[in-house]
């Protein structure tokens, strides 16, 4: 049967990013209150998730790590911090900042981690991952986002490179077409259901990613109208109707589990 590599990215509502000044206790308040309804969501369908944390998340929110543990999710390193780009550091100020960030969740949580995904997409060589001890990497979004990267022509299936396996995140055959959060949510159901459906074509799997601030009502900030619609409420009753669906067709799993 074929896979959901159901993914969310743990960090704290990136508001600098969007145009606006908030509090750090503002900003990881907000995903807290998104991580609690994903929660609800995962445990009601009895699905298993893979959820990349910060260390900083982790270390603000150590419970809810412990109980997305103990449900049976993965957890794999997102950042130290989410402000940190690392196609942009030195290499060896990158290695230090994962590596420390990788054994601080570990010795906090009592796991391996084997899984990494960069904010923004913004990896560091493969190199720096392996040397760090991790084994796999899903930072590569094999599209074009304007402004953002250009990938449009690297592979949309796993593969190795530098010891890493590299897990994209899934976009269309042919016309690359992206269907995780920002177009999840701005698009009709019916896009992301053909896009999966497209996607299973030629793939074993589905791997799409969300971000925990996307559940909680934005539209009292003054941002992009893009980053704000149909937030809260609205993206967990629109997830539940897609996994309802997506679970005929596939079953849940941890992208580690998903490897082995």
């Amino acid at each position: 049967m074929k896979k959901l590599l159901l993914t969310f990215d743990l960090e704290e509502f990136p508001a600098e990013e969007f145009g606006i000044k908030l509090s750090e206790k503002e900003k990881f308040e907000i995903s807290r209150k998104g991580l609690v309804k994903i929660i609800n969501l995962l445990y009601r369908l009895n699905i298993k998730s893979t959820f990349f944390t910060t260390l900083e998340f982790a270390q603000h929110y150590p419970a809810l790590i412990k109980k997305l543990i103990k449900e049976g999710n993965e957890i794999a390193l997102h950042a130290y911090s989410h402000k940190h780009r690392y196609n942009k550091m030195p290499e060896k100020v990158a290695y230090n900042y994962i590596k420390t960030a990788k054994k601080r969740i570990e010795k906090m949580f009592k796991i391996k981690i084997s899984g990494f995904r960069a904010p923004q997409m913004s990896f560091p060589s493969y190199s720096v991952l392996k040397k760090a001890g991790l084994k796999y990497d899903s930072s590569l979004h094999p599209t074009y986002i304007p402004g953002y990267y250009n990938r449009f022509f690297d592979k949309r299936k796993p593969f190795s490179e530098e010891g890493i396996t590299i897990m994209p995140i899934s976009v269309t055959p042919v016309i690359r077409l992206p269907f995780s959060w920002v177009w999840f949510r701005n698009m009709p159901l019916i896009y992301s259901k053909f896009c999966t459906s497209f996607s299973l074509l030629d793939s074993d799997y589905i791997n799409i990613y969300f971000h925990p601030w996307e559940f909680v009502e934005l539209n009292k900030f003054n941002i992009s109208k893009m980053i704000k619609r149909n937030t809260g409420n609205q993206n967990i009753i629109k997830l539940n109707k897609y996994l309802n669906w997506i679970s005929k067709k596939t079953e849940a799993i941890t992208i580690n589990n998903f490897l082995k």
